[in-house]
Order: C-alpha cells, then sequence, then structure tokens
C-alpha cells in the first residue's frame, strides 16, 4: 500500500473523528458523534494488521449508520438543489426557518464519509482472505 494512501487514511480518520466532536454542540448530538467515530474507526483499523472480519464488521456498522444518516437529511439536500442552490450559500448561518441548510450540510458530510469507509473497505477487502 502506497505511503500516500496510508497517510490519506490518518488524514481521514481524524478528520471524521474532527467531525464527530464538532457534533457535540448539535441538538441532536448522540447519533451523528457515533456516526461520525464509527466511519473515523474505518480508516484507521485499516492501517494494520487487523482481523478482516473485524474490519467487516465495522465498516459495515458504518454503511448502515451513513445510510440511516443520509435518509434523514436527504429531503434537506433536495430543497436546497431544487429551491435554494441559486440564491443561497451553505456557508450561511444556520436558523430555525432555513432547516434544508443543516440538512444539506449533513448530507454531504455524511457523503464524504460514506466515500472514506467505502474506499478503505474495499481495498482492505482486496487485500484480506474475504474477498477470495
Amino acid at each position: 500500500m502506497s505511503a500516500i494512501f496510508q497517510v490519506s487514511k490518518v488524514f481521514f480518520g481524524f478528520l471524521l473523528a474532527y467531525s464527530a466532536w464538532l457534533q457535540v454542540n448539535d441538538p441532536d448530538p448522540m447519533f451523528w458523534i457515533i456516526m461520525y467515530l464509527t466511519c473515523a474507526t474505518v480508516p484507521l483499523i485499516t492501517l494494520g494488521k487487523i482481523n478482516a472480519g473485524f474490519i467487516h464488521i465495522t465498516a459495515s456498522l458504518a454503511t448502515i449508520l451513513c445510510v440511516i444518516a443520509m435518509m434523514l437529511t436527504w429531503q434537506g439536500m433536495l430543497e436546497y438543489l431544487s429551491v435554494h442552490l441559486s440564491n443561497e450559500s451553505l456557508l450561511n448561518d444556520m436558523s430555525l426557518d432555513k432547516p434544508y441548510i443543516e440538512e444539506a450540510r449533513e448530507f454531504i458530510g455524511t457523503l464524504i464519509a460514506l466515500v472514506v469507509v467505502i474506499v478503505c473497505w474495499y481495498y482492505s477487502l482486496a487485500r484480506s482472505k474475504l474477498w477470495k
């Protein structure tokens, strides 16, 4: 495995862990903290020689949590894309009358987490006997 890929795993593992830490002030923090920490675990555990079954279980759980998160936030993302994309930035402050901003941000963060999990999972499966 290339050194760049290994460094990327560390970077994304810590980025996802930092994302979990940012959720502490969220109105509904527990689900998001658990989801991001589970996703952060996947790239970090694929760095070493960890049991492939453990990686498979952790990545499966992270994927399930990401799918649930995307199901919870897809309506806000769809509203943002279809109605507000041309006249409002996701960098705007959140407010109670604009829940689609928070949901679109959560959707994008979850999508990034899901991509990281799937890429790390795929390459760990390719190295393991589970793939054969």
